[in-house]
C-alpha cells in the first residue's frame, strides 16, 4: 500500500478507488439490491393488473358491482324500500283519487313482477322464512329436512344457492364480517357493503388505474430492479481499474487515455440518466408508490380478503335470479310440479299453500328474473306518468322525492340486469392464472378474490423492503448523476494533473 502512495499520480488513482469503494458500499449499505429487487418484484407481479385492457376492465367491472350494490341496498334490511312500499301505495291511490286496494290491484296488474317484488321485500324477511319453508315443504313432502336440502341442492341448485346465500348477506350488509380494521385511502372507516364498495371502486381499483401507466413502464427488464447492479458494476470496475493504474504509476504516470476512460465513464452514467429518464420515472415511481402503499398495509390487505368473501357470497345470491340465464326463475314452475305430483295437488294449490307458509319468499320466486322487472319499469313509469297527468320524468322526480330507496333500485335494474353476463369494457380482461375471459359479475367478483388480492398478500412484504427505506425511489436518479458527474470532473482534473513524471519520496 506505501507504494501505491508514493507518486501523485498513483495517489489520484487510489482516489478513483476510493470512488469506486464509495459506490460499492453506497449500494451495500442503502441495502439498494435488496430494495430495488423486491419492488421489481412487486411492480413485474402488478403488471398483468395494470394493463391497459385490464384497467378498463376492472373500471367497467367495478361500475357494475357498484350498481349491484346501489340495487340491492334498499332491498335487503328493515328500513329503506320495504317501508317506503305502504307510501308508494299511498302515493298512487292520492294521485289516481283511488282506495290503496285499487292502487295495489293497478300496480299488480300494470307490473306484475315489480308488485310482488316488493311484496318479498325485506330479503332479512325471506331469510327468515327458510325455516317456515322447511317444514312447509318437508311436511307437505312428508320426508326430513336433511333430504329436503339434499333434494333442492340436486334437483333445484339455483333455488338452492339464493336461499344457502341470503343469511350471509342479510346479516353482513351492514356490519361486514372482518372488516373491523379496514379503512379507506383517507381514513373513513368501512361498516358496510355500500362502504365496502366505495373502497373497492374508488380506492383499490381507482388508484391502480390512476397509476397503471407508472406500473407498466417499470415493469420488466427496463424498471429498476437493475440499476443496483449497474452502481456495484461501476463501482468494482472503478477499484479494479484504480488498482491497475494506481500501481502501473508508481513508476510512470498513466496517460491521458486512461483518466479519459474514468471521465467516459462518468459521462456514460451522465447520459443514461437522460436518455433513461431517470428523474422522470423514478419521480414517477415515487408518486405510484406512495399512492399505493395503503393499499399494501397489513390491516387493508386483511379487510380487502375479508369483504370479498361477503362480495363474493352477494354475486352468488344474485347470480340465479338477476337474468333468465341464472336458472332459478326456470325451476319455479318445476318446483311446484314436483310437489304437486309427489302430493296429488294441482301446482296453483301448491303455490297457494307456499304464500301461505312463506309469503316473502313465494314473492320473491315470482318476482324473478329480475331483467323481468326490469322489462316493467319504463311501461310503468309511462302508465303513472298517464295517471298523473305528468311527464315521466316528473314521475321519476316524485318517486326520489317520496320514495328514495325504492326508485333507487328501479333506476338501477336497468344496468345491474343489462350488464351481469356482459360487462361494458370487459373485452380486454382475462384471469392471470389461465387467461380465461372476465366478462360476468360472478367472474369478476372471483377476479378480484383469486387474482388481484393475492397480488396485495403475496407482494406486501417486497413493497414493504421497497417503500419504507431510505433513501426514497426518487432519490436515486440524483445519486447516479452525482457519481457520474464527480468521476466525470474529477478524470477531467486529473487528465492535467496527474499525468506529468513522476516525483519519488
Amino acid at each position: 500500500m506505501k507504494g501505491l502512495l508514493s507518486t501523485a499520480a498513483s495517489r489520484a488513482w487510489l482516489g478513483v478507488v476510493v470512488l469506486g469503494v464509495v459506490v460499492v458500499a453506497a449500494v451495500f449499505g442503502l441495502q439498494l439490491i435488496s430494495r430495488l429487487t423486491d419492488g421489481q418484484k412487486v411492480l413485474d407481479a402488478a403488471k398483468p393488473v395494470v394493463a391497459e385492457g385490464a384497467v378498463r376492465g376492472e373500471a367497467g367491472g367495478a361500475k357494475l358491482l357498484s350498481q349491484y350494490v346501489e340495487l340491492a341496498d334498499p332491498l335487503v334490511t328493515k328500513g329503506g324500500a320495504a317501508r317506503e312500499v305502504p307510501k308508494l301505495i299511498a302515493l298512487i291511490a292520492r294521485r289516481s283519487d283511488v282506495s290503496e286496494e285499487r292502487a295495489r290491484d293497478y300496480l299488480r296488474d300494470e307490473a306484475p313482477r315489480t308488485a310482488a317484488l316488493l311484496r318479498s321485500l325485506p330479503f332479512s324477511g325471506v331469510d327468515r322464512e327458510r325455516n317456515d319453508l322447511t317444514v312447509f315443504l318437508a311436511t307437505t313432502l312428508n320426508t326430513t329436512a336433511e333430504n329436503l336440502q339434499d333434494v333442492l341442492a340436486r334437483d333445484f341448485p339455483n333455488i338452492f344457492q339464493l336461499l344457502a346465500e341470503l343469511p350471509s348477506v342479510t346479516g353482513g350488509w351492514r356490519n361486514v364480517p372482518g372488516v373491523e380494521n379496514l379503512t379507506r385511502f383517507d381514513g373513513e372507516p368501512v361498516k358496510t357493503l355500500p362502504e365496502y364498495r366505495d373502497y373497492v371502486r374508488e380506492d383499490l381499483v381507482g388508484t391502480l388505474a390512476s397509476e397503471s401507466g407508472e406500473v407498466r413502464s417499470l415493469a420488466g427488464s427496463g424498471g429498476i430492479g437493475y440499476i443496483p447492479y449497474l452502481l456495484l458494476a461501476v463501482g468494482i470496475v472503478l477499484i479494479g481499474f484504480g488498482l491497475l493504474h494506481a500501481r502501473w504509476s508508481r513508476h510512470h504516470p498513466s496517460g491521458r487515455f486512461a483518466w479519459a476512460a474514468v471521465v467516459a465513464i462518468g459521462v456514460v452514467l451522465l447520459v443514461a440518466v437522460g436518455a433513461l429518464s431517470y428523474f422522470q420515472r423514478l419521480s414517477g415511481a415515487e408518486t405510484a408508490l406512495e399512492r399505493l402503499e395503503p393499499a399494501f398495509e397489513q390491516q387493508r390487505v386483511t379487510g380487502t380478503r375479508a369483504g370479498l368473501d361477503l362480495v363474493e357470497q352477494t354475486v352468488s345470491f344474485g347470480d340465479p335470479i338477476v337474468t333468465a340465464r341464472g336458472g332459478a326463475a326456470g325451476e319455479v314452475p318445476r318446483l311446484a310440479a314436483y310437489v304437486a305430483e309427489r302430493t296429488g295437488s294441482t301446482r296453483d294449490q301448491v303455490r297457494e299453500r307456499l304464500r301461505g307458509a312463506a309469503p316473502k319468499t313465494s314473492a320473491l320466486l315470482e318476482a324473478i328474473p329480475l331483467s323481468g322487472v326490469s322489462s316493467e319499469v319504463s311501461g310503468l313509469l309511462t302508465s303513472l306518468a298517464r295517471r298523473f297527468g305528468v311527464s315521466r320524468r316528473e314521475v321519476l322526480r316524485t318517486l326520489r322525492r317520496e320514495t328514495p330507496g325504492i326508485a333507487q333500485a328501479l333506476v338501477a335494474l336497468k344496468p345491474v340486469t343489462a350488464g351481469w353476463n356482459a360487462i361494458p369494457g370487459t373485452d380486454g380482461l382475462e384471469r392471470i392464472s389461465d387467461g380465461a375471459p372476465v366478462r360476468t359479475l360472478p367472474a369478476f367478483s372471483n377476479y378480484l378474490e383469486t387474482d388481484v388480492v393475492p397480488v396485495l398478500e403475496s407482494e406486501r412484504a417486497h413493497f414493504e423492503q421497497l417503500a419504507d427505506r431510505w433513501p426514497p425511489i426518487s432519490a436515486l436518479a440524483a445519486i447516479v448523476v452525482a457519481i457520474g458527474a464527480l468521476l466525470a470532473i474529477y478524470a477531467t482534473a486529473m487528465m492535467f494533473l496527474a499525468t506529468s513524471p513522476p516525483k519519488r519520496y
